[in-house]
């Protein structure tokens, strides 16, 4: 116990901490399909060796269908249950919504190159998968736009130190 608290320590005072505030501008574009039915969305972090870090939102109605945000579930969804409590909203329908994500108060998230990653299934629809490299406690703002292909519109992510 003492051991993974020194451990613990060490990393929190040679890693150099973020805190960045992510702004992301999701579009859930409208689809003229019959019947529609409102898109499970995950929004993630990714190490630069694509281990799943932390998840910044999930929208969903039903657990079971949980594991049909493939990428996600797989790198987080399925092993962290109450990691992600305080992240779920339920499924949106089509218009432009704004996430944000502190990275302050977050020991894991250090300074440095990551993936921010998007998927989105519907039932009787598509998928979307995207990444994008973002880089962490730049001294900088960065700003990307994204698009999606069919579960997903356009995305706007702005980073500010």
């Amino acid at each position: 116990m003492k051991k993974t608290w020194l451990l613990t320590l060490f990393f929190l005072l040679t890693t150099k901490a973020t805190a960045d505030i992510v702004s992301i501008d999701l579009t859930v574009p409208e689809l003229n399909v019959d019947p529609y039915h409102k898109p499970y969305v995950a929004v993630w972090i990714e190490s630069p060796n694509r281990n799943g870090l932390e998840t910044v939102a999930v929208w969903y109605e039903k657990d079971d269908w949980l594991k049909d945000l493939r990428q996600w579930w797989r790198k987080i969804g399925r092993n962290r249950t109450s990691a992600y409590d305080a992240v779920t909203g339920a499924t949106r329908k089509p218009g432009n919504y704004i996430i944000r994500w502190d990275s302050k108060n977050k020991p894991a998230i250090a300074a440095g190159d990551y993936w921010l990653c998007f998927e989105a299934a519907r039932e009787a629809g598509g998928r979307d998968f995207i990444r994008q490299k973002i880089e962490l406690g730049h001294s900088e703002a960065q700003t990307f736009l994204i698009n999606g292909d069919i579960e997903l519109g356009q995305i706007k992510i702005s980073i500010q130190p």
